[in-house]
């Protein structure tokens, strides 16, 4: 090791050790630092603001109550950076799974918290609708290495060599952590560009995948209702409501995982969510969905080889009904949080510049995903392709979509069990106080942040964000960790009480 580096690696590790022993110096302001971290939600990189709040009454002006950034550790509040990425901050993006678990599983069996208007209510009721799970996945852009358990992994089935001299078979037996797999048996035979252009096709193609289901609801209810029935006809009866999430797969290519529900349409009370008519069944939204995900089109920019070709789904498509709400909504959460940095090492989950490429490629050890990277710039920089911001989104391998939403009366919203979450810190309850969703509608404000007859006036300077002090990362980390394992270990206690229940059908562990 360079002298010149050794020594100034020392003086880090010494000014790390130092700053720590200084913050736990004193018990007094490290109680406070450490209530601080855990109210940030033991943010990896949490927000630093300066500045105050106080609650003042809207119809005298009087000052109920008032706080300082003054009085704490080092002058400034903390905040949770609110990051969604597992590889950015685990944190933040455990409660953002958490959340989406209330949220899929709202949907899926209902849930009412009382909030002012109850526009974000679900009825128990939605437990009775139609509901399937279906997985869209991507097609075929070249022959990849598989996990194969006990078989080959690609048979011998016509041309043994492929235009390009490489062998089209292979009879190893790879297993899932086999770093062959997901890779192209001939890198030239794979459709690099198809690839990224499909990935950035899949938003809109979702979005038609959308329109193209209630056209195949209308065939359907013509069938069985015996009479015609047009599509604007079906959107008076029925609402599609979903919410879906992304997740990539060994080869790089993403694939969707969508709780899909049918609710009626009352014209009296257009915002209601009630029951389809009877001859939309589960049997019906499957069918639906099947035509729906066949019959998808959408145009690719006509780049080199690609010329006239269209963005489709693959032939994959798994559509199965939901058993278990619970088990549905943690298969879903636990991808919401993904990105392509956790399936691929070394990738990074933010945004690359060009300079980074090469640094990049020493660290991603899979020419294949870095293959794709190089594809988005280089299309990124065709005036075909300036729309799709492919360069801008190499990191994610061209796909520029959310990782998770959802439609507007699937469920409620992010802001509503954000509310419920403040409500329960205003009061000060711990793990084992009461339901917190029981009762949130007595006190909290149109906004869900104050008790209507007062609002809440805050002044706030960014000051930066990341931890200011050498050694608060490392203190913070630790506290993380301790509170991870005891938040673990409440859940384990709370599901060892639960009675067993089997997986949901349709749910793959691909």
């Amino acid at each position: 090791m360079n002298p010149q580096n050794a020594a100034a690696r020392g003086a880090v590790a010494g000014g790390v050790l130092a700053g720590m022993l200084a913050r736990v110096a004193n018990d007094d302001e490290w109680r406070a630092w450490a209530r601080q971290v855990a109210h940030a939600g033991h943010c990896a990189r949490p927000v630093r603001v300066r500045g105050g709040a106080a609650v003042v009454d809207t119809g005298t002006g009087e000052v109920r109550a008032e706080w300082s950034s003054a009085g704490e550790p080092d002058g400034v509040l903390l905040l949770a950076c609110g990051d969604r990425r597992a590889a950015v901050c685990p944190s933040c993006a455990e409660t953002y799974r958490r959340d989406t678990w209330q949220l899929v599983a709202a949907g899926l069996r209902g849930r009412a918290p009382r909030l002012p208007g109850g526009v974000d209510a679900v009825p128990a009721s939605v437990a009775g609708h139609p509901v399937v799970l279906a997985t869209f996945t991507a097609p075929g852009f070249g022959a990849v290495h598989r996990a194969s358990g006990e078989g080959p992994c690609r048979a011998r089935v016509g041309p043994l060599v492929c235009g390009h001299a490489v062998r089209r078979w292979c009879d190893a037996r790879h297993g899932p952590g086999d770093p062959l797999v997901g890779r192209p048996l001939c890198w030239d035979c794979y459709d690099y560009a198809g690839h990224v252009l499909w990935h950035a096709a899949v938003p809109e193609l979702w979005r038609r995948t959308v329109i193209y289901l209630y056209r195949a609801l209308a065939r359907i209810g013509t069938e069985r209702l015996g009479v015609p029935v047009t599509v604007r006809a079906v959107r008076t009866m029925l609402r599609v409501s979903y919410v879906k999430v992304a997740e990539y797969q060994r080869r790089g290519a993403i694939h969707l995982h969508a709780v899909i529900r049918l609710d009626g349409v009352d014209a009296d009370a257009g915002e209601a969510v009630t029951a389809p008519p009877g001859w939309a069944d589960a049997a019906a939204l499957g069918a639906a969905i099947g035509e729906a995900a066949r019959r998808v089109r959408v145009p690719l920019p006509n780049v080199g080889a690609h010329v006239g070709m269209v963005a489709r789904w693959g032939g994959q498509l798994d559509v199965a009904p939901i058993s278990d709400p619970a088990r549905a909504a943690a298969y879903l959460a636990k991808y919401a949080t993904k990105t392509a940095a956790d399936t691929f090492a070394g990738l990074p989950a933010r945004r690359l510049g060009r300079r980074e490429i090469t640094r990049i490629g020493r660290k991603v050890n899979n020419p294949h995903v870095m293959l794709l990277v190089l594809a988005c710039v280089r299309l990124g920089e065709r005036p075909e392709c300036a729309g799709l911001r492919l360069a801008e989104h190499a990191h994610a391998l061209g796909f520029r979509g959310h990782f998770a939403t959802k439609s507007r009366w699937y469920s409620v919203t992010r802001a509503t069990l954000g509310a419920v979450r403040r409500a329960w810190r205003t009061r000060g309850r711990d793990r084992a106080g009461p339901d917190p969703w029981a009762d949130t509608g007595a006190d909290i404000g149109a906004d869900g942040q104050g008790d209507g007859g007062a609002v809440i006036v805050r002044e706030w300077r960014y000051l930066g964000t990341g931890w200011a002090r050498l050694g608060d990362a490392d203190l913070a980390a630790t506290l993380a960790r301790d509170h991870a394992a005891a938040r673990e270990f409440a859940d384990l206690v709370t599901v060892s009480r639960r009675p067993e229940a089997p997986a949901p059908a349709g749910v793959r562990g691909d």
